[in-house]
């Protein structure tokens, strides 16, 4: 009998106390809510569907919060400026270099994204460069360069240019002020101070996290290092045009035309002539890491060391996997064109450059005279350019290139182009 009064007891304390809850908040009273954010967020709808940074766009929706600084609003993962809130409505400013993706907001443990996506417009701009062949320092506007092809950024948000037909390795603060790091401008090879150095149409660049320059010098045939003090020396390769693996002067190349470096160091270089991706450890040790290609020049690689290459000659996006297997990402081998689309159906004109962002999307020099991307999932858009060779600064879809070749981005999202033949250096942001 006891046993059976006890749990009766017992029941009746767990009706009571689910008779004074409301959903998974507070006991229910005077003056007392739901917790903040408690309600589910839901975007129905955004206007204008598209537009540079700066835009105003207007967000329509429920379960946001009045106060501006509990809505998290988001541009395809970069965060925006709310400028005002209501329970329905959002005005917020899309922020630089969001690119085209999602929008999402998030309050409190609620997000929601948009069903479709943002078409973000990138603006166009000269950072360096007066279109005339030559070679002048100074500030951007009247600097020149004969033929930049290779271009890498550092932490410090400085731009680092192969100016290929001046035999030199030029570098351009934020504030768009030239100056020369290594070369002399005579065509040669020594090593040593920067300002006497000797490059032989140097062509790609990378920079790893201490500083270090790496240029893929496809005339001379050899990997160079140049120090943060702008002292250069030989990394790899010993001038002779040919296909040997070895360390240091033993190993070969036949115009390596670019590098990208790994989490530890490592260097991996599109060697062109030689149709194959080769490996240069930090101690000058060179094996051959991938072959099968056209003619490889731009390489990047993702956070997961996945390598992806600009194949010129076969006119294709290649991935190159932890195993060395080599697959198509995008384009056709058996097509040159100007079309995008999925991968599959997506169509290039000799891409020669190609760069990564921390979301995964990378960015192509197409000699389409335009800048392509492709998304994470393979599809391939056109920001920049239109097929039309020119030289236009402004919104991407107006804006025109003259084959824009080496690519780079730095950590803000920005991105930079080596527009060849216009002698410039353009950002897009």
């Amino acid at each position: 009998m006891r046993i059976t009064f006890l749990w009766v007891i017992a029941l009746l304390c767990v009706a009571l106390s689910s008779c004074n809850k409301t959903g998974n908040g507070p006991a229910a009273g005077a003056g007392q809510t739901q917790p903040p954010g408690a309600a589910s967020v839901l975007i129905t709808s955004f206007a204008p569907s598209g537009g540079p940074a700066g835009t105003q766009v207007t967000i329509t929706g429920s379960g946001f919060s009045i106060n501006m600084a509990e809505n998290e609003v988001s541009f395809n993962g970069v965060r925006a400026v709310v400028l005002s809130a209501t329970a329905t409505a959002l005005t917020v400013t899309v922020p630089a270099t969001a690119g085209p993706g999602k929008i999402s907001v998030k309050r409190d443990i609620s997000t929601a994204s948009s069903a479709t996506d943002f078409n973000y417009v990138y603006h166009v701009s000269t950072l360096a460069g007066d279109g005339a062949r030559g070679m002048t320092n100074g500030p951007g506007n009247t600097a020149r360069f004969y033929e930049p092809y290779g271009v890498a950024t550092d932490a410090a948000g400085n731009v680092y240019v192969a100016d290929a037909s001046n035999n030199m390795i030029r570098k351009i603060t934020p504030a768009g002020l030239v100056s020369t790091l290594a070369g002399n401008g005579t065509i040669g090879y020594k090593d040593g101070d920067g300002a006497m150095a000797q490059f032989n149409y140097p062509h790609g660049l990378a920079v790893d996290a201490a500083g270090n320059v790496f240029v893929a010098e496809a005339g001379g045939n050899m990997i160079r290092k140049i120090t943060p003090d702008g002292i250069v020396s030989t990394l790899a390769g010993n001038g002779n045009a040919g296909f040997v693996n070895g360390t240091g002067a033993q190993a070969e190349f036949n115009f390596p035309a670019d590098i990208a470096i790994d989490a530890a160091g490592n260097l991996f270089v599109t060697d062109g002539n030689n149709k194959c991706i080769r490996k240069v450890t930090q101690t000058g040790v060179v094996t051959t890491y991938a072959a099968g290609f056209g003619f490889p020049e731009g390489i990047a690689m993702d956070a997961a060391g996945n390598i992806f290459v600009a194949d010129a000659a076969s006119f294709v996006i290649r991935k190159v996997n932890h195993a060395g297997m080599v697959s198509i990402l995008a384009g056709s081998e058996a097509e040159l064109n100007y079309v995008n689309g999925p991968g599959n159906v997506a169509r290039f004109h000799n891409p020669e450059g190609i760069a990564i962002d921390k979301r995964g999307n990378l960015y192509i020099g197409d000699l389409n005279a335009a800048v392509r991307r492709i998304t994470p999932d393979g599809v391939v858009s056109t920001i920049a350019g239109n097929g039309t060779t020119d030289f236009i600064d402004g919104p991407g879809p107006d804006s025109r290139f003259h084959e824009p070749s080496g690519i780079a981005t730095d950590t803000n999202g920005s991105i930079f182009v080596c527009d060849v033949i216009n002698q410039r250096i353009r950002k897009l942001q």
